[in-house]
Order: structure tokens, then C-alpha cells, then sequence
């Protein structure tokens, strides 16, 4: 008593709870953005009349069954109670049918459960369990979501990257947003972050998903970034000119006799071949013999 325990025992009072029922329910990121309610019908068993005891086992669900193994030889067993089913009690049930309503919040995660208190099948003895919807996100064609983070993944050319970039999207809201670059703000392949080179990363701030609870405090959009390269490995010499003259720090070829030099090209290369060039080496004893059948063992002879 003094800890709490509930008239010395500790334990729960009242009946026991029986088990619970869970329900996928698949939403989508525009219904976990905006917040939706949805009507379920579910069907559970319900108790007709008034349970009674069983009169066979006496309400414990289980009876003892005498056995004669031989001649002054007999054994006692305890076996379920087929008339109850081992449940002490006989009644009857009805199917029911009820229509809840199912609100998803905003800003819902995946796995988080809608519960509805006592509304799975009725036993006697028992509350009846709970029903819970298990909220299951599907994927979304555009965004990908981390919490209350929405991320984005959009290829841009070698043009948009340097000259400019406008990008018009439908919210999940249904709100029409147009993303720009700033004047002369570049996208780059990649950026620095103290020694680690990371994807480069935009963001707009509050354009997230809303937060189950306070949905006016919202998550950020990240835009990762991808610079698409002119699909034709080689450009126009007016374009070579255009660009050189345009772009920065264009290259100054070092001054060299072609006859006294060797100019050289490069091929395509996967990195995953570093390290596997020049000729496939042969540890001593694995090379063939020229001659027909092979090297032969060198046999020594003691006299």
C-alpha cells in the first residue's frame, strides 16, 4: 500500500484484457500532409445472453480423465473440455458490424497507430482487446520523407546549372511553388563541407511535412541536386569559343614541340578496374610447359 501497490497486491484489478487487432491502413503522403478522416467498417463478435458455467468441467475449462493402463495400473490426465473449448463458459455470439472513423493527423509517421478502445471480439471474463489501425506510408512519386523532412532529387543541365534554373512544382497541399536560382548563383556537382566532399544541397525553409501535434511548426524541403553533362561527348568549336570566352579560368595549353612530345588521348574507365591493370601475373611453378604433356616432376635418385 504505501508503494502505490492497490490494496497490497500490486497486481491489476478488475478483469482481464483480451487480445487486441491490428489493421494495416495505407495512406497517402498528401493524407499524412493535409490530415484525413476515412469511414471502416469492421466486423467482431459480440456476446448474446448471459454467458453461464460449464457444467461438465465446472467452469475450469479443462477435466480430468481416468485411464486403466493395465491390470491394477490406471493413470489421471487432464484434457481440455471439448463442450466449453477450454474456455469454462458456453455462449452464444452474433456478428456486429460497426462503421468507425478513422482520423489520420497531420503529420502522421509510418507504423504510428490509430487505437479504438475495446471494439475487438467479446469473451466472457475479459474487456474486450483493442482494434488499432497501424498507419502504413506509401511511396510517393516525388518527394521522399525523413520525419517532418521532405526531400527531392532533380536533375538539372550544364546550362541551367550556371545560368539559371526555374523549377514549378504542385505542393501537397495543392499549392502551385516555383523554385529559382538567384542571379548568378551557380549549382554545383558537389560541395565541401570541411575535409568530406557532400551531393550539393538546397533547401527552402518550412516546406516540409507538418508536425503531428503543432502542425504550424513544419519540416524543411531539401532539393539534391544532379548536373546533367551534354549527352554528345564533344562540342561545336563555336560553342568551344562561346564557352571559353564566357567561363572562368579557361585553359592555357604549356607551350611544346608536338615532334619532341607525346600527345596522348583519354578512353572511358570504370574506377572499379583500379588496380587490376598489366598483364595477369603467375605465382613460380603455375606457367605451362612448351613441351607436349606439360612440366614433368624432377625425380632425385640415392644410391
Amino acid at each position: 500500500m504505501f508503494f502505490g501497490g492497490g490494496g497490497g497486491r500490486g497486481g491489476r484489478q478488475g478483469p482481464r484484457k483480451g487480445p487486441s487487432i491490428q489493421h494495416p491502413l495505407k495512406v497517402s503522403l498528401e493524407d499524412l500532409y493535409n490530415g484525413k478522416t476515412v469511414k471502416l467498417a469492421v466486423n467482431r463478435k459480440v456476446i448474446v445472453g448471459e454467458p453461464k458455467v460449464c457444467q461438465k468441467c465446472d467452469g475450469q475449462g479443462a477435466v480430468m480423465e481416468i485411464r486403466q493402463l493395465g491390470p491394477g495400473m490406471i493413470t489421471q490426465m487432464q484434457r481440455h473440455c471439448d463442450q466449453c473449448n477450454g474456455k469454462g463458459t458456453e455462449f452464444k455470439t452474433k456478428n456486429e458490424r460497426k462503421v468507425l472513423e478513422v482520423h489520420v493527423d497531420k503529420g502522421m509517421k509510418n507504423n504510428e497507430k490509430i487505437t479504438f478502445r475495446e471494439m475487438a471480439d467479446e469473451q466472457p471474463n475479459l474487456e474486450p482487446g483493442d482494434i488499432h489501425f497501424v498507419v502504413q506510408e506509401k511511396e510517393h512519386d516525388l518527394f521522399k520523407r525523413k520525419g517532418a523532412d521532405l526531400l527531392v532529387t532533380r536533375d538539372v543541365s550544364l546550362n541551367q546549372a550556371l545560368c539559371g534554373y526555374t523549377w514549378k512544382f504542385n505542393h501537397l497541399d495543392k499549392r502551385t511553388i516555383v523554385v529559382k536560382t538567384k542571379p548568378g548563383e551557380i549549382i554545383r556537382c558537389e560541395m565541401k563541407e570541411g575535409d568530406k566532399t557532400i551531393p550539393f544541397i538546397k533547401m527552402i525553409k518550412d516546406e516540409g511535412m507538418p508536425s503531428r501535434g503543432n502542425p504550424f511548426v513544419r519540416g524543411n524541403l531539401y532539393i539534391l541536386f544532379h548536373v546533367r553533362f551534354p549527352e554528345d561527348n564533344t562540342l561545336s568549336e563555336e560553342a568551344v569559343a562561346a564557352l571559353r570566352k564566357a567561363l572562368p579560368e579557361a585553359d592555357v595549353p604549356p607551350e611544346y614541340d608536338p615532334m619532341e612530345v607525346e600527345e596522348v588521348h583519354m578512353d572511358s574507365a570504370d574506377l572499379r578496374h583500379f588496380g587490376k591493370g598489366g598483364a595477369v601475373s603467375h605465382s613460380a611453378g603455375e606457367y605451362d610447359s612448351d613441351e607436349e604433356g606439360g612440366a614433368q616432376p624432377v625425380q632425385c635418385q640415392q644410391s
